[in-house]
């Protein structure tokens, strides 16, 4: 498969369009083949080094977190989800990431792609939904009843 790798920390420049080998599911995990894959602040700041000691990358690497796709196979302890079901989710900072033609994922990290989204539009949800409800929940403590004004958004 084709992958988008980082041989080193730095720049745009350690990118590197390649074929890498696909990955194969263990038993509580979903293979996918990625249809669109989500750009977010944390990749930039993986390639350049930040957090290198935190998640423990082993170079190279392929960055992406966010994703959206159709499982392909699953394995043998899955039990929501069967080949050909159309996905999106968040997968975790420390594996392989989404800049490929395929990705495994843990069961829980992926959910059904809603219908009225797109492939392109469901990758771009779950970074900034979850950075929104840490935001509004764990930091703020928004309870219900309370009101809050967005703005600039």
């Amino acid at each position: 498969m084709k992958a988008v790798r980082m041989h080193s920390y730095g720049g745009s420049e350690v990118l590197v369009y390649e074929d890498v080998p696909q990955p194969q599911p263990a038993a509580d995990e979903v293979l996918i083949r990625v249809h669109a894959a989500g750009v977010n602040p944390v990749d930039w700041k993986i390639r350049n080094g930040y957090g290198k000691e935190t998640f423990g990358h082993r170079l190279p690497h392929i960055l992406g977190c966010d994703l959206a796709g159709v499982v392909e196979s699953v394995g043998s302890e899955v039990k929501r989800l069967k080949p050909g079901d159309a996905v999106y989710g968040y997968t975790s900072l420390r594996r392989e990431g989404t800049y490929a033609e395929f990705i495994v994922a843990k069961e829980s990290e992926v959910t059904l792609k809603p219908t009225s989204l797109d492939f392109i539009q469901a990758a771009a949800v779950p970074v900034g939904a979850l950075t929104s409800w840490q935001a509004l929940f764990d930091i703020a403590h928004l309870t219900h009843g309370q009101k809050v004004l967005i703005h600039a958004a």
